[in-house]
């Protein structure tokens, strides 16, 4: 199926369920925004009531590779990703905010604000902010999907994960961290996995980042 949200639409995630909207491997997902209507996914909560992790946030699955073959996404959800299809697309983000998303299902085992599993070159992630996030602000498990112009801003954990052999490009990214918050596994600007053991299975986590800008503490340590 695909699910198309027009410009200037505001979506909100029930705190009670987690809700998280989950994007199965075949469907798209074409929430194109405008620089003047973007398209806002928040809390159901009332305005001054707010907080990270009170939604699940988004998760797109796809038929990309990754080095784990096919399986489930993290976060307690049944949907697995992975294929062959490097060029596969899940649709469009664009000129999207996703705030106070985020919630961990169990210790290590997060949904974060945008979670991408095997996401293919054809999908276009690009004018992206994600503020408040609850765990990581966006993280990739493989895929080779390209994106621009990505903002995180207060997240609780990391701002930028990579694991499972993505291999994609990612230009003009901004985070701007919260002095005061952070994850009890250490918070980053980045975090980069080959895979949760640390193997040497391919394709390798290979990310390229291009205009990159961090702002904040150190909340976090170099191993």
């Amino acid at each position: 199926a695909t699910l198309t949200i027009e410009p200037g639409v505001v979506i909100t995630g029930e705190k009670e369920s987690k809700a998280t909207l989950i994007v199965e491997r075949g469907g798209k997902l074409i929430a194109e925004g405008t620089s003047e209507r973007p398209i806002v996914f928040t809390s159901a909560q009332a305005p001054g009531k707010r907080k990270p992790g009170d939604w699940g946030g988004i998760i797109l699955l796809g038929k990309a590779k990754n080095n784990m073959g096919e399986q489930t996404i993290e976060g307690g959800v049944r949907s697995k990703h992975g294929g062959n299809d490097d060029t596969d697309n899940s649709g469009v983000l664009k000129y999207v905010r996703c705030e106070f998303a985020g919630i961990e299902y169990s210790t290590d085992n997060e949904i974060n604000a945008i979670t991408c599993g095997s996401v293919g070159s054809g999908t276009t992630v690009e004018y992206v902010q994600v503020s408040y996030s609850g765990d990581d602000s966006y993280e990739r498990f493989g895929g080779s999907v390209n994106c621009k112009h990505l903002v995180a801003l207060g997240t609780w954990d990391d701002d930028f994960d990579t694991d499972n052999g993505f291999s994609g490009k990612l230009q003009f990214l901004a985070a701007l961290r919260n002095p005061k918050i952070g994850d009890k596994s250490a918070s980053n600007g980045f975090e980069s996995d080959n895979d949760a053991s640390g193997s040497s299975n391919t394709p390798l986590t290979k990310p390229v980042f291009s205009n990159v800008t961090l702002i904040g503490p150190f909340y976090g340590k170099v191993s």
